[in-house]
């Protein structure tokens, strides 16, 4: 417990002070309500029983002040500290988004997105075991040990009689509190598969009905259904054999203390009053065992949460950043023996390539061929497991990598789009554009459909573009990084799913851009790459072929027979 905590103290270390002022206020408050019930008990022996009437006042005063600096102290404590629970939980969730941020594209591939959204929600635990559970047990704590102690100066003999069950109390409690750790442990992971299966299946939802298959997803959804049920039952029964046992046991307490509170009583060891100071007391003894299954699962769950969050923030990216900034004016590449291996594969193989500024280079080749994986190279997607990138002379690690990417645009084979404005969308990267540019680069992208919609620019998409053909949402794309006025465009296939007329289209509005700009084309199609001053032709991870379209034209090679294969029936 004490590890968790002080975890949580570091990290908000600035607080700390406040948090523990905050607590001890609550605890002050909790604590103080033993009291009364002890002041009862002398009005009773020594006001009413003993006859003298001039203690009643003062101390029936006394018992409504405690109970007012109580009620003061427990609510102005609970308000502070639920705020401070709320700037925390605040804290750790900037610092997670911060975090995941920072991460590559390495650590998405081994955690599922359910996993990872999963854990925001993880911070309402953290919060609540913070500002509830802590001050919750602290003061049950200084409660049961001090009435106790008060009920021992009382009357050794019956504090030990009705003490009885305490031990069995403690021994229940603390095997509940081992055997759940492992259950919640294993029902928190099963629950983050589960909220990823449940998100996979919401964005292939298209998918599943095209091929039919709803009544397989829904069998499968009830499967896993039933097995988190079980895991919940399974915590639960724990949870209710455990409360049956402690009821039962405090029951007892009450019992004895009815019975030889009396008999003591009768046999004048005790007064009338000191047996009310026991009964008032004896609250403090039952309610930590109450409340001891309610509290354990919340520290479990606090423990489980506490545990993932720790281990997101110690993530640390495989890729390292940077301490150059990149001048965007003047960008010069070149790829010397490059190579990207996976596992045993290579994507990429000696790879060579000199980028001059202001020229158009195209890639083509065959799917696999590890086009693509230039562009993933360049952005720090991910780096070279040989070889090495210069950016004007310099390694490209050297660089920052936010650097890099302000100055490189890139349009993926499978663009994502926010469920928002298309203005909002096309404005992603430069939220200075006026209506009349945001209108030039969908012309320019050749995304003039979206002046079709009702609301023109002001159209909300659904989530990814739900409602867009895939041509659609390609240019759309195309827009968005058009108007970042990148110094490199890199376009990975960004016409498979355009038309012919559309494509040329496209492609002579990229050729003939009027801002200055180095471009990197990857294509499948020769139409796509025909104008480039550079055209490499990719088999394998490797260079086969390199020129013009005229000099790889008469090369005869791998371009002149994908050349023959699309020029039928297509002027190219």
């Amino acid at each position: 417990m004490g590890e968790k905590m002080q975890w949580v103290l570091n990290f908000d270390k600035e607080n700390k002070f406040k948090y523990i002022l905050y607590n001890l206020m609550v605890v002050f408050g909790d604590v103080l309500m033993i009291f009364p019930g002890v002041l009862i008990g002398k009005i009773v022996d020594n006001g009413i029983v003993g006859g003298d009437k001039t203690i009643i006042l003062p101390l029936s005063i006394m018992v409504i002040g405690i109970v007012l600096v109580s009620v003061f102290f427990s609510y102005i404590g609970v308000i502070l500290l639920n705020r401070w629970g709320y700037r925390l939980a605040k804290k750790l969730r900037i610092v997670m988004y911060k975090k995941l941020n920072e991460l590559d594209s390495n650590f998405y591939n081994e955690n599922p997105l359910g996993e990872l959204t999963t854990i925001f929600s993880d911070t309402h635990r953290i919060r609540e075991n913070m500002c509830f559970t802590v001050k919750t047990v602290l003061a049950a704590v200084l409660r049961f040990f001090g009435a106790l102690i008060y009920c021992f100066t009382i009357n050794p003999k019956l504090t030990l009689i009705i003490s009885i069950p305490l031990p069995i109390l403690f021994y229940f409690s603390n095997r509940y509190l081992k055997t759940s750790k492992e259950n919640y442990q294993d029902k928190r992971e099963y629950l983050s598969k589960f909220n990823n299966f449940i998100q996979e299946n919401i964005d292939s939802n298209r998918l599943v009905k095209n091929y039919g298959t709803e009544k397989e997803e829904i069998n499968k959804f009830k499967k896993k259904n039933r097995i988190l049920k079980n895991k919940n039952l399974k915590i639960r029964y724990k949870f209710i054999n455990y409360n049956i046992t402690t009821v039962a046991l405090n029951e007892l307490i009450c019992a004895l203390l009815v019975f030889f509170g009396f008999l003591f009583v009768m046999m004048k060891e005790i007064t009338v009053g000191e047996w009310l100071i026991f009964d008032s007391l004896i609250w403090c003894l039952r309610t930590p065992f109450e409340n001891a299954s309610v509290l354990m699962d919340d520290w479990q769950n606090f423990g489980v949460a506490l545990k993932k969050i720790k281990w997101i923030l110690s993530r640390k990216p495989t890729i390292l950043d940077g301490n150059l900034e990149l001048n965007g004016e003047h960008i010069e590449i070149e790829f010397k023996n490059v190579c990207l291996k996976y596992d045993k594969d290579y994507s990429l193989k000696d790879f060579n390539m000199h980028i001059l500024p202001g020229k158009t280079y195209a890639l083509i080749g065959s799917i696999g061929s590890g086009k693509s994986s230039i562009a993933r190279l360049l952005l720090r997607l991910e780096d070279a497991t040989e070889g090495e990138i210069l950016i004007n002379g310099k390694d490209i690690k050297e660089y920052k990598i936010s650097s890099l990417r302000r100055y490189f645009g890139y349009v993926t084979q499978t663009p994502f789009l926010f469920s928002d404005t298309i203005k909002n969308n096309i404005s992603f990267s430069n939220d200075k554009l006026n209506d009349e540019e945001i209108i030039k680069y969908i012309k320019l992208a050749k995304a003039d459909y979206i002046l079709n919609f009702k609301d023109g620019i002001d159209e909300i998409i659904g989530e990814g573009g739900v409602d867009l053909s895939g041509g659609e949402k390609q240019r759309l794309s195309l827009a968005r990084t058009l108007a970042k006025n990148p110094s490199l465009l890199i376009l990975d296939d960004i016409t498979s799913a355009l038309d012919f007329e559309t494509e040329l289209e496209v492609t002579e509005n990229i050729n003939s851009l009027n801002y200055d700009c180095t471009k990197i084309i990857i294509a499948s199609k020769i139409l796509s790459v025909k104008n480039a001053d550079e055209i490499l032709v990719l088999e394998k991870g490797k260079v086969i072929e390199c020129g013009t379209h005229e000099s790889l034209i008469k090369n005869n090679g791998v371009y002149k027979e994908i050349y023959d294969i699309q020029k039928r029936g297509i002027k190219l």
